[in-house]
């Protein structure tokens, strides 16, 4: 595509009106950057006239439908949306008791948006993808999502086993997994507590002058696990 063809497309997409007061007071009123995401994208494809399904949407957002549909699900609980329609094939999202919260000033700020670690999650999906040098896939992101929702590994443990991972030169989140399971199953649940282990397994101990290595109770596997998930 040249120059005078992607003109061309940019003049044609048409423009979103977003109102300045909702650009400066989202947060207050108890949205995050991804819900404002989702708002500003379902917005844009209703007001071309289309359908804004969680396909659709998932696609421009990047991510999966899953993960769209849960969104969605929770701005209706919190009271930002109310779904219109029938059908799958004929409902529209009414954005309404949103602007209703703007007006009347109420605020969130005593409360996190996202109480039930979303935002920590997403903290360690960037991390992985720093480290990884590439985006999850899908199906990466589940397991990591899993790691929160069914293991209910805590999050600074998951960081700090992504922190061995890595310092072993291992980039593959089967890895990972196999050193939280470890954690988990010799319950050591504090960043505190695997640090002192750390340092037991790679520490000396001093008998009548002579010293030997002591045996690290908890193991990290040695080998790497090619298989991504």
């Amino acid at each position: 595509m040249n120059m005078e063809q992607r003109f061309e497309q940019y003049i044609n997409a048409g423009h979103t009106s977003i109102s300045n007061d909702l650009l400066l007071h989202y947060h207050d009123i108890g949205l995050d950057n991804d819900d404002f995401a989702l708002y500003l994208q379902i917005q844009r494809i209703q007001i071309q006239g289309n359908l804004a399904n969680p396909n659709v949407l998932a696609q421009v957002l990047h991510t999966t439908e899953n993960v769209v549909l849960s969104r969605l699900k929770s701005l209706v609980k919190r009271g930002f949306v109310k779904i219109k329609g029938t059908s799958r094939q004929t409902e529209t999202y009414d954005f309404s008791p949103l602007y209703d919260k703007l007006i009347n000033g109420e605020s969130h700020h005593a409360a996190t948006p996202l109480s039930d670690g979303k935002q920590t999650r997403r903290e360690i999906l960037q991390v992985l993808e720093v480290e990884f040098g590439r985006p999850l896939s899908p199906m990466e992101m589940e397991t990591v999502g899993h790691w929160f929702s069914l293991d209910k590994f805590n999050p600074e443990m998951v960081k700090l086993a992504i922190q061995e991972a890595i310092a072993n030169n291992v980039r593959n989140l089967r890895y990972i997994e196999t050193i939280l399971v470890n954690w988990q199953k010799k319950n050591i649940n504090t960043p505190q507590a695997a640090q002192a282990t750390k340092e037991k397994r790679r520490g000396i101990a001093y008998t009548d002058g002579m010293h030997e290595s002591i045996s690290y109770d908890v193991q990290i596997p040695l080998t790497k696990l090619d298989e991504e998930l």
